[in-house]
Protein backbone atom coordinates (compact mmCIF):
# COMPACT_ATOMS: atom_id res chain seq x y z
CA UNK A 1 0.00 0.00 0.00
CA UNK A 2 1.14 3.42 -0.98
CA UNK A 3 1.74 6.21 1.08
CA UNK A 4 -1.30 8.26 -0.49
CA UNK A 5 -3.62 5.18 0.56
CA UNK A 6 -2.32 4.73 4.17
CA UNK A 7 -2.50 8.64 4.91
CA UNK A 8 -6.33 8.47 3.63
CA UNK A 9 -7.07 5.50 6.14
CA UNK A 10 -5.11 6.67 9.01
CA UNK A 11 -6.04 10.67 8.86
CA UNK A 12 -10.22 9.93 9.33
CA UNK A 13 -9.07 7.03 12.48
CA UNK A 14 -7.53 9.36 13.80
CA UNK A 15 -9.76 12.23 13.72
CA UNK A 16 -12.41 9.54 14.43
CA UNK A 17 -10.21 8.18 17.81
CA UNK A 18 -9.40 11.85 18.66
CA UNK A 19 -13.40 12.79 18.50
CA UNK A 20 -14.21 9.81 20.73
CA UNK A 21 -12.18 10.51 23.08
CA UNK A 22 -12.88 14.39 23.56
CA UNK A 23 -16.33 13.06 23.72
CA UNK A 24 -15.53 10.53 27.04
CA UNK A 25 -13.43 13.47 27.93
CA UNK A 26 -16.62 15.48 28.35
CA UNK A 27 -18.75 12.71 29.44
CA UNK A 28 -16.33 12.46 32.32
CA UNK A 29 -16.69 16.12 32.31
CA UNK A 30 -20.31 15.73 32.87
CA UNK A 31 -20.31 13.38 35.81
CA UNK A 32 -17.64 15.19 37.81
CA UNK A 33 -20.46 18.19 37.56
CA UNK A 34 -22.56 16.14 39.40
CA UNK A 35 -20.47 14.31 42.14
CA UNK A 36 -19.89 18.15 42.64
CA UNK A 37 -23.71 19.34 42.88
CA UNK A 38 -24.28 16.33 44.83
CA UNK A 39 -21.71 17.03 47.20
CA UNK A 40 -22.54 21.09 47.90
CA UNK A 41 -25.89 20.34 48.00
CA UNK A 42 -25.87 17.48 50.72
CA UNK A 43 -22.58 17.54 52.42
CA UNK A 44 -23.35 14.82 55.15
CA UNK A 45 -24.17 12.55 52.42
CA UNK A 46 -21.86 10.42 50.02
CA UNK A 47 -22.73 9.42 46.47
CA UNK A 48 -21.77 7.43 43.75
CA UNK A 49 -22.27 8.85 40.43
CA UNK A 50 -22.80 6.43 37.06
CA UNK A 51 -21.60 7.05 33.76
CA UNK A 52 -22.86 9.36 31.76
CA UNK A 53 -25.60 8.70 29.08
CA UNK A 54 -27.14 11.06 26.22
CA UNK A 55 -30.91 11.54 26.12
CA UNK A 56 -31.34 13.09 22.39
CA UNK A 57 -34.96 13.28 23.16
CA UNK A 58 -35.06 15.44 26.03
CA UNK A 59 -32.33 17.08 25.27
CA UNK A 60 -30.21 15.86 28.46
CA UNK A 61 -27.29 14.45 29.96
CA UNK A 62 -28.42 11.75 32.92
CA UNK A 63 -27.55 8.87 34.79
CA UNK A 64 -28.13 7.01 38.16
CA UNK A 65 -26.82 7.86 40.90
CA UNK A 66 -26.27 6.29 44.57
CA UNK A 67 -26.01 7.76 48.08
CA UNK A 68 -23.97 5.23 50.20
CA UNK A 69 -25.28 6.40 53.66
CA UNK A 70 -28.87 4.87 52.66
CA UNK A 71 -28.55 2.85 49.59
CA UNK A 72 -31.02 5.52 48.05
CA UNK A 73 -30.57 5.15 43.85
CA UNK A 74 -32.31 8.51 41.95
CA UNK A 75 -31.86 9.90 38.51
CA UNK A 76 -29.92 12.94 38.02
CA UNK A 77 -29.43 14.93 34.66
CA UNK A 78 -27.89 18.14 33.07
CA UNK A 79 -30.28 19.81 30.24
CA UNK A 80 -28.52 20.97 27.02
CA UNK A 81 -30.25 23.99 26.46
CA UNK A 82 -30.73 25.65 30.17
CA UNK A 83 -27.47 23.50 31.83
CA UNK A 84 -29.49 23.03 35.06
CA UNK A 85 -28.91 20.37 37.12
CA UNK A 86 -31.84 18.16 38.55
CA UNK A 87 -32.27 14.94 40.43
CA UNK A 88 -34.78 13.30 42.64
CA UNK A 89 -32.63 12.21 45.96
CA UNK A 90 -34.92 13.26 48.71
CA UNK A 91 -38.03 12.65 46.51
CA UNK A 92 -37.27 9.37 46.24
CA UNK A 93 -35.74 8.56 49.42
CA UNK A 94 -39.29 9.78 50.93
CA UNK A 95 -41.25 7.51 48.04
CA UNK A 96 -39.00 4.69 49.46
CA UNK A 97 -39.59 5.24 53.62
CA UNK A 98 -43.36 5.43 52.87
CA UNK A 99 -43.44 2.35 50.73
CA UNK A 100 -40.83 0.47 53.29
CA UNK A 101 -43.26 1.19 56.19
CA UNK A 102 -46.57 0.53 54.73
CA UNK A 103 -45.47 -3.16 53.21
CA UNK A 104 -43.77 -3.96 56.92
CA UNK A 105 -47.65 -3.13 58.37
CA UNK A 106 -49.12 -5.55 56.10
CA UNK A 107 -46.06 -8.03 56.26
CA UNK A 108 -46.73 -8.57 59.95
CA UNK A 109 -50.53 -9.01 59.67
CA UNK A 110 -53.05 -12.08 59.19
CA UNK A 111 -53.74 -10.50 55.87
CA UNK A 112 -50.55 -10.90 53.71
CA UNK A 113 -51.27 -13.77 52.05
CA UNK A 114 -54.00 -12.12 50.23
CA UNK A 115 -51.89 -9.08 49.28
CA UNK A 116 -50.06 -9.52 46.16
CA UNK A 117 -48.43 -5.91 46.58
CA UNK A 118 -48.76 -2.82 48.28
CA UNK A 119 -47.68 1.07 47.97
CA UNK A 120 -48.27 3.79 49.70
CA UNK A 121 -47.08 7.49 49.30
CA UNK A 122 -48.01 12.03 50.75
CA UNK A 123 -47.34 15.01 48.67
CA UNK A 124 -44.78 16.21 51.58
CA UNK A 125 -41.50 14.37 52.68
CA UNK A 126 -42.13 10.98 54.51
CA UNK A 127 -41.83 12.28 58.31
CA UNK A 128 -43.00 9.12 60.24
CA UNK A 129 -45.79 10.88 61.30
CA UNK A 130 -48.39 7.44 59.72
CA UNK A 131 -50.12 10.48 57.64
CA UNK A 132 -50.40 8.84 53.58
CA UNK A 133 -52.28 10.71 51.27
CA UNK A 134 -53.00 6.84 49.69
CA UNK A 135 -52.29 3.35 50.21
CA UNK A 136 -52.90 1.18 47.49
CA UNK A 137 -53.06 -2.63 48.21
CA UNK A 138 -53.48 -5.47 45.41
CA UNK A 139 -55.13 -8.10 46.26
CA UNK A 140 -54.69 -12.05 44.89
CA UNK A 141 -57.88 -13.40 42.93
CA UNK A 142 -59.18 -15.81 46.06
CA UNK A 143 -59.28 -12.67 48.75
CA UNK A 144 -62.56 -11.97 50.05
CA UNK A 145 -62.62 -8.59 49.24
CA UNK A 146 -64.76 -7.04 52.03
CA UNK A 147 -63.17 -9.69 54.74
CA UNK A 148 -59.70 -8.23 54.02
CA UNK A 149 -60.79 -4.39 53.65
CA UNK A 150 -62.27 -4.54 57.00
CA UNK A 151 -59.69 -6.05 58.23
CA UNK A 152 -57.05 -4.04 56.92
CA UNK A 153 -58.62 -0.73 57.55
CA UNK A 154 -58.84 -1.73 61.46
CA UNK A 155 -54.87 -2.68 61.00
CA UNK A 156 -53.98 0.78 59.65
CA UNK A 157 -55.96 2.34 62.51
CA UNK A 158 -54.49 0.23 65.36
CA UNK A 159 -51.13 1.43 64.12
CA UNK A 160 -52.18 4.90 63.58
CA UNK A 161 -51.75 5.07 60.09
CA UNK A 162 -54.28 7.83 58.28
CA UNK A 163 -54.50 7.81 55.08
CA UNK A 164 -56.90 10.15 52.43
CA UNK A 165 -57.44 7.34 50.21
CA UNK A 166 -57.20 3.25 50.53
CA UNK A 167 -57.86 1.58 47.60
CA UNK A 168 -58.09 -2.06 46.77
CA UNK A 169 -57.57 -3.60 43.88
CA UNK A 170 -58.75 -7.23 42.99
CA UNK A 171 -58.67 -9.22 39.27
CA UNK A 172 -61.19 -11.84 39.87
CA UNK A 173 -63.20 -13.76 36.65
CA UNK A 174 -61.99 -12.14 34.30
CA UNK A 175 -62.82 -8.61 35.80
CA UNK A 176 -60.91 -5.92 37.64
CA UNK A 177 -62.69 -4.50 41.48
CA UNK A 178 -61.89 -1.80 42.90
CA UNK A 179 -62.70 -0.50 46.51
CA UNK A 180 -62.62 2.94 46.82
CA UNK A 181 -62.37 4.88 50.78
CA UNK A 182 -60.53 5.65 53.37
CA UNK A 183 -59.07 4.77 56.68
CA UNK A 184 -61.78 6.67 58.31
CA UNK A 185 -64.03 3.71 56.69
CA UNK A 186 -63.16 1.49 59.34
CA UNK A 187 -66.60 1.30 61.41
CA UNK A 188 -68.62 0.86 57.74
CA UNK A 189 -70.41 -2.36 57.62
CA UNK A 190 -69.87 -5.08 55.16
CA UNK A 191 -72.97 -3.77 52.92
CA UNK A 192 -71.23 -0.39 53.47
CA UNK A 193 -68.48 -1.20 52.10
CA UNK A 194 -69.94 -3.16 49.50
CA UNK A 195 -71.96 -0.20 48.17
CA UNK A 196 -67.83 1.44 47.25
CA UNK A 197 -66.59 -1.89 44.81
CA UNK A 198 -66.92 -0.66 41.81
CA UNK A 199 -65.76 -2.41 38.85
CA UNK A 200 -63.67 -1.04 36.11
CA UNK A 201 -62.94 -3.65 33.74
Amino acid sequence: MDMGKKRKIIIPAAVGLGLLIAGFAYLMQIRGEFKDYLSEKYPEQTFQVGFIKIDPIYGSYFTTASCLNDDVSFPIRKSFRTENINESYLQTKSHNQYNAYIKEVFNESGIKNHIISVTGGGKDHYQNDGHYDQINLYLTEEADLISVTKTALNLLREKGVQADTVILTQEKDGHVYELYGSTADYALTEDQLREKIRKIK
